[in-house]
């Protein structure tokens, strides 16, 4: 019998994939059906894509666009934030041993740190994102119409 700390990513995959399921036939996380109209129906959205003679083309062309230069710009942006993590890790890490700190107490200090900023500044970074999801959303619905 394997223990939990000695899985593989493997496995974890395989039940972070099986507890979403379950969350999601059970009810706590609502499906895509339920969300996409609620975000396509969002005030600084619902306006969009509404010109009568270029509107659905214009839809087409951003989802387009979504869809296919999307999973470059993430790469791009998850690449920076690889750097960034490593230059910010590399100066308060060996801060932390200066101090006398082990390594994985200044490294996990500074992941908290910044969950913890990330989660303080949500009013910057929140209202662009379900932005630009609800762009998403209305272009869905006006291509699949």
């Amino acid at each position: 019998m394997s223990t939990w700390a000695s899985w593989c990513a493997k496995h974890w995959i395989i039940t972070g994939a099986a507890m979403t399921i379950v969350a999601l036939l059970a009810g706590f996380i609502p499906s895509a059906r339920d969300i996409i109209p609620e975000l396509a129906n969002r005030p600084e959205v619902r306006t969009a894509f509404q010109d009568p003679a270029f509107g659905s083309q214009d839809a087409m062309l951003f989802l387009f666009s979504f869809i296919f230069l999307g999973p470059f710009a993430g790469f791009v942006g998850f690449l920076l934030a690889i750097v960034i993590l490593a230059a910010l890790g590399g100066i308060f890490v060996p801060l932390g041993s200066r101090v006398g700190l082990p390594e994985w107490f200044s490294t996990t200090a500074f992941l908290i740190a910044l969950g913890a900023y990330i989660y303080i500044k949500t009013d910057t970074w929140m209202p662009p994102s379900l932005w630009f999801l609800g762009l998403v959303a209305k272009s869905w619905i006006i291509v699949r119409s």
